[in-house]
């Protein structure tokens, strides 16, 4: 592909092809729990700096961060019983946008169709969602079978990556990386016809390759020997416009819905949506398979700040080597860090 055609698939902002496309669907814009009422949060989506917040009376609303009078930033408002009311000249925004009162105008009526540019949001799942898109009637909401889970079963976290949302993707649907990044610490004699199919990921490392066009993306198989006369494959979904289903666990046993949200060209949010007992699920109270088969799964975020990019910031980053460990790496793991442990 040439810069062109990567800039078409990776360039998300208002426009952009991409940026067209993702806006037909409902987004995971941020977790219901992050809204506090009276606290708006700096929001990056698709190239759009705006805030949300959680009204006094529970309404959320996400719009554009500036005022439309003389764009300081509503981020600095003071949020009200049914609003946020701009720190500079007092002006206030319902949650769609619409503008209620013009204290600092002596004719009140004088805010009649002024609006802040604000967009429809739901909530459920212990999300919020956000339509950023032209449609008066907004589409329904993804139907993942773990939307639909009780709160007690489901596991929902995020976790900001330093990457364009392709690049996730990529990654995310790769089944060949396993054996090496995630299963270091997997010993290549351990018995690959176990039930545990993850042992075949470190005996078979060279993996071939099937993919299905769907009604909604793609499905893609790894597969490679694991006796007699089997196959071991392992499945995984993309589905339009950012979603994932990767495959580390057997069928039946997990439901998942993973979202690569684009904040801009080059930073993306994921927002992972499972069962408690997914291995790669981030919850407290998460189950790992016993034993653990050496799976190294760490996280272990930053304290959040109020700035465009301060939320759910990994502490193994870029900045600090993703604090490598040259010993585990030469003696234990393909990887460097240990796997989480329970």
């Amino acid at each position: 592909m040439d810069r062109t055609g990567n800039e078409t698939l990776t360039q998300v902002g208002p426009g952009t092809p991409m940026g067209e496309l993702m806006r037909q669907y409902w987004l995971p814009a941020i977790l219901s729990g992050e809204l506090v009422v009276g606290t708006p949060v700096r929001l990056m989506l698709l190239g759009e700096r705006l805030i949300a917040f959680r009204t006094g009376s529970g309404a959320v609303g996400i719009m554009d961060h500036r005022c439309p009078h003389r764009r300081a930033s509503l981020f600095y408002g003071r949020v009200e019983d049914d609003g946020i009311r701009c720190a500079y000249h007092g002006w206030k925004f319902k949650p769609d946008g619409a503008c209620g009162e013009q204290p600092n105008i002596d004719s009140s009526p004088g805010c009649i169709g002024v609006r802040a540019k604000g967009y429809p949001t739901l909530e459920q799942s212990g999300l919020v969602w956000v339509y950023m898109g032209p449609r008066s009637d907004p589409p329904p909401l993804p139907d993942f079978p773990v939307l639909s889970l009780p709160p007690e079963r489901v596991s929902i976290w995020c976790e900001l990556r330093e990457c364009n949302y392709l690049q996730c993707l990529e990654g995310e649907i790769d089944t060949s990386h396993a054996g090496f990044l995630h299963l270091g610490l997997v010993q290549r004699d351990t018995d690959a016809t176990q039930s545990n199919g993850l042992a075949v990921d470190t005996q078979v490392r060279a993996v071939r390759y099937k993919t299905t066009e769907t009604g909604a993306g793609v499905l893609a198989g790894g597969y490679r020997p694991s006796g007699k006369e089997e196959l071991y494959w392992r499945f995984a979904n993309f589905l339009l416009p950012f979603w994932t289903q990767p495959p580390p666990c057997e069928f039946g046993t997990e439901a998942v819905a993973r979202a690569w949200v684009p904040m801009d060209d080059t930073h993306t949010m994921l927002f992972s949506i499972s069962t408690k007992t997914f291995l790669l699920s981030g919850h407290e109270n998460a189950i790992l398979p016993d034993p653990n088969p050496g799976m190294t799964f760490s996280y272990e975020w930053l304290p959040n700040t109020t700035d465009w990019y301060g939320r759910w910031r990994l502490a193994q980053n870029q900045y600090n080597d993703y604090k490598i460990d040259r010993d585990v790496q030469r003696d234990q793991s393909y990887t460097f860090h240990l796997p989480r442990q329970t």
